[in-house]
């Protein structure tokens, strides 16, 4: 399986770095603005009738609140800022690894895909493989599995290479049950993504990584040999 070439260079989506100016700026402004005006206030005050002490106080205590929110809005961008490189950080140690997420897809190579599923109890079911039009190419019938986590590896030349969809059918006495599916991929690429947050590429499609349910070593490839021409 070839990997995709964009190994060690993540996209990431830009930090809003005006966002943080602007409201260091607001900050700092509405302080200029306030000294300003109270200063103009005492300048103009009536001798009689001088500004109330506890008038000033409060309205200074207003600023400092408005303030100190102010800069913890910024600190709390910052962090959030931080936990999404943290992400993509650990993300990018998944290139290269298998994992295993909630999906009904399998990459077919070389006449071999892997089907995994959750079986609530003992049972027999009935396992399709579907390209991507949609059509039947490969059934295994009646086979039979114990409960928990299963995987079944297909072997047929005659399947499909590239990204095939599946579906495990449990037999039953009161009808049929579509059962839990699952895949495991290569992770080829990982996205920042400012909607969806940290992605992983498996299977030629994303995978948020709140959903990997486990990583796994990508299996060993068997070799293959071709006799000598005699």
């Amino acid at each position: 399986m070839v990997v995709n070439s964009t190994y060690g260079s993540v996209p990431t989506t830009p930090t809003d770095a005006g966002k943080y100016t602007s409201t260091k700026q607001d900050a700092g402004q509405l302080q200029t603005d306030f000294l300003k005006m109270l200063t103009a206030q005492l300048e103009n005050q009536d001798p009689l009738s001088p500004v109330d002490n506890t008038d000033m106080t409060g309205q200074m205590a207003q600023f400092q609140a408005l303030s100190e929110q102010q800069q913890g809005n910024e600190l709390l961008r910052q962090l959030i800022s931080m936990q999404s490189v943290d992400q993509v950080n650990q993300a990018v140690g998944y290139m290269g690894k298998q994992v295993v997420t909630e999906g009904d897809q399998t990459a077919s190579e070389g006449g071999q895909a892997t089907v995994r599923f959750q079986m609530p109890e003992a049972g027999v079911v009935n396992i399709g493989l579907y390209d991507a039009s949609g059509r039947l190419v490969k059934s295994v019938d009646g086979q039979g599995f114990q409960a928990g986590e299963q995987s079944l590896t297909i072997q047929d030349a005659q399947l499909p290479e590239g990204i095939l969809t599946f579906s495990v059918i449990m037999q039953g006495a009161d009808g049929n049950t579509a059962l839990p599916t699952y895949e495991g991929g290569e992770v080829t690429g990982v996205v920042n993504d400012p909607e969806k947050g940290v992605t992983l590429q498996v299977n030629g499609h994303t995978v948020n990584l709140a959903d990997v349910r486990r990583v796994e070593r990508m299996p060993t490839k068997a070799a293959v040999t071709t006799e000598p021409e005699s």
